[in-house]
């Protein structure tokens, strides 16, 4: 399955596998372990699972 998350800088986007919250200064983007990651238009993430996230949200599998 696909997972749908947001990082620091509120990109939205989807990852073949769950992403893994990286919180040191080094990572930008603060996630690891994506492999393919795709990033989608602002809101895209709301269309498909019925509500927005942030960054402090855990990153959601569709179904």
């Amino acid at each position: 399955m696909a997972w749908v998350a947001v990082t620091k800088q509120g990109r939205e986007f989807i990852s073949m596998c769950k992403p893994i919250r990286v919180t040191d200064e080094d990572n930008y983007y603060g996630w690891k372990d994506t492999f393919t990651e795709i990033s989608l238009c602002s809101g895209s993430i709301k269309k498909l699972i019925g509500r927005e996230l942030s960054w402090s949200d855990e990153p959601v599998e569709l179904k």
